[in-house]
């Protein structure tokens, strides 16, 4: 249960007595007192209480240690009380049975103390009924006296293993940030549970990774409420757990009174009353060191008490007048920033646990976190973050589209030139056909003019002038036809030109088609991809939708079962006070019943008494009739003898 076995204060020396505690002007006394927070603690309780004895208060019938099995040596030891892996002997389970420290070391009373502190651990525990706090099932009571409480036996690594066991994977340079989230999303159980705990007024007051169990299956659970207070409850005389003297400690992670440095709040230390503050606080110290491997102090192990105390001090000289600690992530502002609210040195400034809930789902479902301030930059790239599929396909489809209106801007343009080319084609191929049309023209009328000359020679006429005209038309025709076939030549050129550059258009076209062919197929692609990311979207979406109502169906599942528990609970209550009477009831009635039975051995011994008193009173009024019947006989024997009777009297008063 408790991943740290070490013993605060109790180093094995002998401890003053109780006597000698009240006098601490005895310098062995006094010197004690400055490395021992335990005795510090049992000198404040007799100083609140006028030195009475601590009434531990149990009540009566509780259940004793001879209903489970004890292992001899216990698992874990605490400063207060030890574990053991213990076995329920009437049901079979294996249990976690939390007693009290014993010692021949421990200084008089402080015995009682530690007795009286697992008595209020099992008092509060009874308030909590959650599926990250840990169970406690009953409270028992020794035949000596002392109390133990009975657990529930989580299993788990303790969260202080598990980023040890990170701090050594990375010491190959690489973190484990995948893993680290991962925690962190396994420790929001933990603080639903203390904002669960402080609706009910309760303070665990050491939230360390110490004190967190992660199972199998990616469960946590808070355990050891030692040091818990009860806000409800009147104050006890332990209060003053740590004052301006630093304690002593032992060990890596040295659990103390008033908490674990270097997760508790400068407040606490202080030994200020108890507030919700402190365990948001140290949970998020807790997650500090989840996220960034390590604690905004970093406490190291060191040897030797000088040497701790040393420690100790610098510790409390960093909560009073410290720097604000770095990030931690720097990366990840959102995460950085709830972390830095939660660990703030302001405790007015500080999330409150059902804040700190809020702030971590928002972040783990990628929602805006209502505690930070965001841009509109980072707003939109958080945005981006959350709808990757969406962004992906909407920027897919802008480019192209910009690079579909970049192929029909080219094809336009070629579809421009090639028709320039066509025209110019055209205009060459009219041109060395009209000039071929005049040339032909010229060479008929030169034809023409050479058959006048010879006609005209034929007839002896003066044919010189005609050939002369013959001449000069046949030299017209011969430039015209040099001009049209230059004509055609270049025509020709300009044709093969155009006709080239047509080629090369028409090249250019294809290519531009199959880049528009290929960026139809991208954009249907781009499309599908589209439609699929919709259907994931809408999937994730209906996904997220049956994950809620079934986290609402099992927080509802839950809420029934704490309520069934509840119920159960005022129903075995109700059932032992059902007993209780039933009891009562049986000795009343045995005493009614014996009661019965000796009313009815006398109502025999007086019936007897009756019948024979009857039988008596019969047998005299018997008699008295015989008698009356002789006294009669004897009277009408005397009146025989006497004769019959004479005439009755004279009535003297008569006439």
């Amino acid at each position: 249960m408790e991943s740290d076995p070490t013993h605060p204060g109790i180093t094995g020396e002998k401890h003053p007595t109780l006597a000698e505690l009240k006098d601490a002007s005895l310098p062995h006394v006094h010197t004690h007192l400055a490395s021992c927070s335990m005795c510090r603690s049992v000198v404040a309780s007799s100083e609140e209480h006028h030195s009475a004895p601590i009434a531990l208060d149990l009540p009566k019938g509780l259940v004793s240690e001879n209903a489970f099995r004890w292992p001899a040596d216990p698992i874990a030891r605490g400063g207060m009380a030890q574990i053991f892996a213990g076995e329920d002997r009437r049901l079979g389970r294996t249990v976690i049975l939390k007693a009290p420290r014993e010692g021949e070391e421990l200084a008089p009373g402080m015995a009682q103390l530690f007795q009286r502190r697992v008595t209020t651990e099992a008092r509060i525990l009874a308030k909590l009924q959650h599926p990250s706090i840990v169970t406690i099932y009953e409270l028992g009571k020794s035949t000596v006296g002392w109390p133990f409480c009975v657990l529930e036996r989580v299993e788990g690594v303790a969260l202080r293993d598990r980023l040890d066991e990170l701090a050594e994977l990375e010491t190959d340079g690489k973190p484990r940030t995948r893993e680290r989230l991962e925690l962190l999303s396994n420790l929001v159980a933990i603080a639903e549970a203390l904002a669960y705990a402080h609706e009910r007024k309760v303070v665990h007051r050491d939230c360390t990774p110490n004190n967190i169990i992660l199972g199998k299956r990616g469960e946590a659970t808070l355990i050891d409420w030692g040091i818990a207070r009860d806000l409800e409850a009147p104050g006890d005389g332990d209060a003053h757990d740590l004052n301006d003297q630093p304690p002593s400690m032992s060990g890596r992670m040295v659990t103390i009174s008033a908490g674990t440095p270097p997760y508790l709040p400068l407040e606490q230390s202080q030994g200020r009353a108890a507030e919700p503050s402190f365990d948001v606080y140290s949970f998020g110290v807790t997650l500090y060191e989840v996220v960034s491997g390590t604690t905004p102090f970093e406490w190291k192990t060191v040897e030797g008490p000088g040497a701790r105390t040393k420690q100790l001090q610098t510790f409390l000289d960093w909560l009073k007048h410290g720097e604000p600690p770095p990030p931690a992530m720097a990366k990840d502002r959102e995460l950085s920033g709830i972390i830095a609210k939660a660990i703030t040195h302001d405790p007015a400034q500080r999330f409150t646990a059902d804040e700190l809930v809020r702030a971590l789902k928002q972040y783990l479902t990628g929602d805006l976190v209502f505690s930070h301030r965001y841009s509109l930059t980072g707003r939109l790239s958080r945005w981006a973050r959350r709808h990757k599929a969406t962004t992906v396909a909407t920027a897919s489809l802008v480019a192209f589209a910009i690079v579909g209106a970049l192929v029909w801007a080219q094809l336009q343009r070629q579809a421009k030139e090639e028709a320039e080319l066509k025209a110019m084609a055209s205009a060459a191929n009219a041109d060395a056909s009209e000039k071929g049309r005049a040339a032909d023209e010229a060479t008929r009328a030169a034809e023409e003019a050479k058959a006048l000359a010879e006609e005209a020679q034929r007839q002896g006429k003066n044919a010189d002038e005609l050939r002369r005209d013959a001449e000069a038309k046949r030299k017209a025709a011969e430039q015209m036809r040099n001009s049209a076939d230059s004509a055609a030549k270049a025509a020709k050129g300009q044709a093969d030109d155009a006709f080239k550059r047509f080629q090369e258009a028409m090249k250019n076209k294809e290519e531009a088609e199959r880049l528009r062919d290929a960026a139809n197929a991208e954009r249907d692609a781009a499309k599908g991809a589209q439609t699929e990311a919709e259907r994931f979207r809408d999937a994730a979406r209906l996904a997220q939708a049956v994950a809620e109502k079934e986290r609402d169906g099992a927080k509802t599942a839950r809420d029934g079962a704490e309520r069934e528990r509840d119920a159960a609970k005022q129903a075995a209550a109700a059932a032992e006070a059902e007993r209780e009477a039933a009891r009562t009831g049986q000795v009343r009635a045995e005493q009614d019943r014996e009661a019965a039975r000796t009313a009815q051995s006398n109502a025999e011994r007086e019936r007897d008494a009756a019948a024979a008193a009857r039988a008596s009173v019969e047998r005299e009024r018997d008699e008295a009739r015989r008698k009356i019947a002789e006294l009669e006989q004897r009277l009408r024997d005397a009146q025989n003898q006497l004769g019959p009777p004479g005439p009755p009297p004279p009535n003297p008063g008569g006439p």
